[in-house]
């Protein structure tokens, strides 16, 4: 496997807490990883410039082998919509610069890529984020929340990525508060509809046992 693509249900679902993981795991298994995040919106200005937390956050986990630039390459400052096309520094950002923008750098290394909001999320000016996981040919992880309708996001998900000939590898659900009733219940009713493995992950605590799970379907194959 060259990589893998992290994706979510919607946006704000715990992706990045789930991909760190993975890639701390990764590392610990002597895997040679660079991570991509080829845009990331929403950033705050600091200093005069976009700071891309979730790309930091991201190459902090992978060891601060290359610089931000190349992890996130293209930063805004609002959400990418179906009528604001991603710009980036007054241009239109499009899914071949993506492309190249995660193929850069190492060629030997295990890439993990992250999208930005749910798999038909727009994410360029030209496509969504299952055009560029289309492009790269990544299996995919889906990361979804602990919370009611995750269970018609999910599936909806796995079937979008199926639908393009895609290999969902597993589906991760990002349980934000492990001690609230009923937590946790989420990952028992997808896991019964759903022919892929279904983790639970503990957000926020370092869930190294979900992560490790991850680590052994990625070495798979």
């Amino acid at each position: 496997m060259d990589g893998v693509f992290v994706t979510g249900t919607d946006t704000s679902v715990g992706k990045t807490h789930v991909s760190c993981g993975l890639v701390n795991a990764l590392r610990s298994q002597g895997v040679k990883i660079v991570v991509r995040k080829p845009i990331e919106q929403r950033c705050k200005r600091q200093g005069g410039a976009f700071y891309p937390a979730d790309g930091i956050a991201l190459s902090q986990a992978a060891g601060k082998g290359e610089p931000i630039e190349m992890v996130v390459p293209y930063r805004l400052g609002h959400a990418i919509s179906a009528t604001t096309t991603a710009q980036s520094n007054g241009g239109e950002v499009r899914l071949e610069q993506l492309v190249a923008a995660v193929h850069a750098g190492t060629p030997s290394a295990f890439r993990l890529v992250e999208g930005a909001g749910g798999f038909l999320s727009p994410l360029a000016a030209d496509g969504k984020n299952a055009d560029l996981a289309a492009a790269l040919d990544y299996p995919v992880i889906v990361v979804t929340a602990d919370r009611t309708g995750s269970i018609n996001h999910t599936l909806l998900t796995v079937e979008a990525i199926r639908s393009r000939g895609l290999r969902p590898l597993a589906v991760v659900v990002n349980i934000t508060d492990p001690d609230a009733p009923g937590a946790g219940t989420q990952r028992d009713e997808i896991d019964a509809l759903l022919d892929i493995p279904v983790i639970a992950h503990s957000h926020g605590s370092g869930d190294w046992d979900a992560s490790m799970k991850l680590v052994r379907l990625v070495r798979a194959g």
